[in-house]
Order: C-alpha cells, then structure tokens, then sequence
C-alpha cells in the first residue's frame, strides 16, 4: 500500500523493501497534490512541480537527476491523461563538486584556465563569469581543479597534495578584473590550510633559514616561519570573496580539518597528527603576519583549511552553499511559486536536513506551506518520520528500496525514472 491507497500486492526481487513514507503526512500531500493551489497560465490553471534535486554522487549530475525525474513525471501524466502539470527544473549543488555547472546555468561564460591537480600536475580546469550585477562576478569551484576525484585511491595522500592550482585559477579570475568570488570550496583532496592557494596568490613563504616554500603542501605547513602577504592584498584590493561551504568545522581541534576530513583524503593517524600539528603552527604564523585569528572559526575547517585562509587572507565571508546557489539560480523564487516541489541526492540521512541542497530546498518550501518529496539513491532506515513532517517533507523514496542495489546503480537514470513514475503515478490520478 502506497499513500494510503489499496493496491494489489505485487511480487518484488529479492532483498528489496516497500517504498519508505508516513501514512498520515503522505495522505496529506495527496490532498494537496489533487485539490491544492493551482497556478494560472494565461487562460490554464496548472500544477506547478519544482524539481530540484543535488547531483547523486557518483552516478549523476544534478541536471541528469531533475531530468530523470521530470521524465518519471511526464510518463505519469500521459498514463493519467493529465494535461495541467508544468515541470520546471532547477538543478542545485551545496558548494561541493558540480557546483560550477550549476551556478554559471546557460548564461554563464567559462573561462578556461591552465593549472595543475592537487598533486602539481597539469591539468585544464575553468572558472565562470555570472551574467548580471553591477560587478563582475566570478564562479570557481576548487573541486574542478584540486578534487579527489581527480586522484586515484593510491594517489591521495594530503601530505602531499597542495591547493596551489585553485590558487592559480582564484588569480585568473581577478587579474580578468573579477571583483566579486563565489568560491565553491567542498571535496577537495587537500588539508593545507589553503597555502598553497595562498602562495599562487602571491603570498611568499619562507621556513627558518629563508629558504622559500613556494608550492606548499600538508606537509609543509609546519616549516614555514615567516610569511609575506603583501603582494596577495595588492592582487586582491577592492576584491570580495565569498565562501560556500555546508561544514561548521574550525580548522583546529578534535573537530577541525585534519581530524575530521583528512582521514577521508587517505591521511593515516601519523598523518592526522602530523597535519594538526602543521596547521596548529601555520595558523600561528597567520595570526602575527595579518593580525586576524581565525582558528576557531565554525566552517574554516572546510576544503582542509582553505575556507579559512580565505577568510584569514582575503577577509571572505562564509554562506551557506546550498542557500548562496538557490538563491542566485533562482530556485528559491520558483519553489515558493509551487504547488509541489521535488529533491533528491544519492544518500538520504540525517545529514541532509543540515546545510545540504535537499535540507535546504525543503526548509524554503516549507515556510510557504508547499509539500516536498524526496528521491534518492538510498536512505538511512533510521531517519524519523516525524523529523521529516516537521520539515515539510512529506515522504522520502529510496532506489534501493524498490530494486536490488546492483540494478539501481547500473542504470541509475532509468531507475529514477521509473520510480518517479511510480510516486505521480498515484499522485495523479483523479
């Protein structure tokens, strides 16, 4: 039974589950589906549905995902014979990986920029100019050029990895006479404070002999003695950068970059300690060349350490990634113009209601009264039903509730498809 509604039981392959929903919640929002606020279109009164989903790591874009669903949608309508839904899609990133493609839409204008990976290779990598404003805007997101995607599994060792090539992208876009920077900072490969970053900036650095650290690394950090940033306030007078980040850690401590987020980048507990220690000095070293102490900071832990040289250095502000790009896309002013919105991403847990897109995206929807589903890849069973209700999310719907885990991967578009097909299916129906 699926919203409440008696269905002839159905086999299911092995080692799969019903869809997840709360009975009374999900009824709820079939009322407001089928007798909910229409919107009028010239002489037609439509069902407006937002779908705005993040990327499903791993298997697909956000683009490929509203796509997915939308195209779950319209099977339904034809099925139902419904002619009044009006889809309008609004992919969405939080600040991480694919953040990019998002922000700079259609119009944007890509810039592409020679650099290097996290590991000082040569590697393409681009920043957006954002149509619109009074200042040219740019978009640059570091997981494009110093990602851990970009590594593989053997490779990744922030030790060793260096922010230097988003650095060198940062700079292009300010010598192009960008002003204003939208830095996309999440799923980067390194933890060095953003030094590197800095250095390409133009900061200089020296360790106690003198002797210049000019392409620093993790493991670097503790080396350096004395720093000069004049040459980097100069670059980027009259500049402001903002930061998008969906972390509240510092840089320091037992919650900080190194101890949170280093592990996750191939650091072992040698390295850990290692990096903590270097960046517990270099932060030091920042604090009496530029006279801001912002180790404790909540979020300058994010990108290993680079959301606070940003804001160490070049005195940027932190926003919410998932906020920043709603509101800039013009997602959060179509969603308060729907009849019902959809989300998603690839793992659905308690984490998603706290700075990430579908968390987010539900908040704006909810403040306005419109329902919310929520389609993912998987989902924590452990999520409570009545957190979701109080967040306005009315059912979440997992892929490998429906079909075996290897089948959902495997055709990752299809099977959102089909399960978005299956939710309008009902929600459509007279």
């Amino acid at each position: 039974m699926i919203f409440g509604e008696k269905r002839k039981q159905q086999s299911r392959p092995a080692g799969t589950k019903r869809c997840v929903r709360t009975e009374p919640a999900v009824f709820s929002l079939l009322l407001n589906i089928r007798f909910g606020r229409r919107r009028t279109s010239g002489d037609r009164t439509t069902m407006k549905i937002v779908i705005a989903p993040d990327k499903f790591k791993g298997t697909l874009t956000a683009r490929e995902a509203a796509e997915a669903i939308a195209e779950g949608i319209r099977r339904a309508a034809r099925r139902t014979g419904r002619r009044d839904v009006a889809l309008v899609l609004h992919p969405m990133a939080d600040g991480g990986e694919g953040s990019l493609s998002i922000l700079a839409g259609s119009e944007g204008t890509y810039r592409t920029v020679r650099t290097c990976d996290a590991l000082m290779r040569p590697v393409a990598s681009s920043y957006a100019v954002l149509p619109g404003g009074p200042v040219r805007t740019a978009a640059v997101e570091a997981a494009a050029t110093i990602g851990l995607c970009r590594l593989a599994k053997e490779e990744r060792n922030p030790l060793r990895t260096t922010s230097y090539g988003f650095g060198t992208v940062l700079r292009e876009a300010v010598e192009a006479g960008c002003t204003e920077l939208i830095a996309a900072v999440g799923g980067t490969a390194t933890s060095d404070c953003g030094a590197g970053m800095l250095a390409a900036l133009g900061c200089r650095f020296s360790d106690r002999r003198g002797n210049a650290v000019r392409y620093p690394a993790g493991g670097d950090l503790g080396a350096i003695h004395a720093i000069d940033d004049a040459p980097l306030r100069r670059l980027t007078a009259g500049c402001r950068f903002r930061v998008l980040c969906d972390v509240d850690n510092p840089l320091l401590g037992e919650h900080g970059a190194a101890a949170v987020f280093s592990p996750q980048k191939g650091a072992d507990a040698a390295a850990v300690a290692q990096l903590e220690a270097g960046a517990a000095h270099f932060a030091a070293q920042a604090a009496k060349a530029t006279g801001h102490d912002f180790r404790r900071t909540a979020g300058g832990g994010a990108a290993g350490g680079i959301a606070w040289a940003l804001q160490t250095f070049c005195g940027a502000e932190f926003v919410s990634g998932a906020a920043c790009i709603a509101r800039l896309t013009g997602t959060e002013t179509a969603v308060r113009d729907a009849s019902l919105v959809v989300t998603g991403e690839g793992r659905f847990d308690s984490q998603s209601l706290h700075g990430k897109v579908a968390g987010h995206i539900a908040s704006l929807a909810h403040a306005e009264g419109i329902p919310v589903l929520v389609l993912c890849g998987s989902r924590d069973p452990d999520a409570a039903a009545a957190t979701l209700s109080e967040t306005g999310i009315a059912g979440v719907f997992a892929l490998t509730d429906r079909v075996p885990p290897h089948e959902a991967f495997a055709r990752p578009a299809e099977s959102l498809a089909r399960l978005s097909a299956e939710i309008f299916g009902y929600l459509l129906a007279e």
